[in-house]
């Protein structure tokens, strides 16, 4: 699948890690060399870890992987601990990041505060919003840190990483993005690596009603 994306053109990857119940760190960690060997030098690959590993497990790994150019290591342990966070980030080469998952900007802070990312990711889906959204962008930029849209919803996303100036990665999580191609009419996707913004107002995302008719309530 990796090889089949970047044949396509795509030059960045992000795969799951925490197999087996997240008890594996060194089978995620011959994965996801696996990988970078497949894709080879030229492509920006990350791992998730959906914050699955408990703290030793998660260093395990991610001294693994140290040397195989991971860009990011995202959510690594439970519940986004911002103090194991911090802690793991002192340790490890590997770039941290998380927040896809945190529901208003007072964790966001906590984050910051704690220096436990190198990486924030609020998700507007989740986060309360874009108002909430630019105010968790806003934070990070304090602290000179950037935004990457991690948990998927791309087409509601990629607004907010356009918006902000420390803006940075839209994440084209596949069934998200394949539902929004099922959902809307030709919408902004991935080309090259990279994704061209529609000029319409607000969203710029026109419903297809026909496709929507089946889950209509009366």
């Amino acid at each position: 699948m990796a090889k089949s994306f970047v044949q396509q053109g795509e030059d960045k990857l992000k795969m799951v890690v925490a197999i087996n119940g997240a008890e594996d760190p060194l089978e995620d960690a011959r994965r996801a060399i696996a990988v970078r060997e497949a894709v080879g030098p030229g492509v920006q690959l990350s791992m998730d870890a959906n914050y699955l590993f408990n703290f030793h497990n998660a260093l395990k790994l991610a001294k693994a992987v140290e040397g195989h150019d991971i860009e990011w290591f995202e959510e690594p342990v439970y519940g986004n601990d911002a103090r194991l966070l911090h802690d793991l980030r002192m340790r490890t080469s590997v770039p941290i990041s998380a927040g896809q998952n945190e529901g208003h900007r007072f964790r966001y802070r906590e984050l910051l505060v704690n220096n436990a990312v190198d990486i924030l990711q609020p998700n507007v889906v989740y986060c309360g919003g874009y108002t909430e959204g630019v105010k968790v962008a806003a934070m990070a930029q304090a602290f000179n840190l950037v935004i990457a849209n991690g948990g998927g919803w791309p087409h509601h996303n990629m607004h907010l990483q356009a918006a902000m100036s420390n803006g940075w990665r839209v994440e084209f999580h596949y069934p998200m993005w394949k539902a929004g191609e099922m959902i809307y009419k030709d919408p902004p996707g991935p080309h090259g690596g990279a994704t061209t913004l529609t000029e319409e107002p607000g969203l710029g995302l026109e419903p297809r009603w026909d496709a929507l008719e089946e889950y209509a309530e009366a």
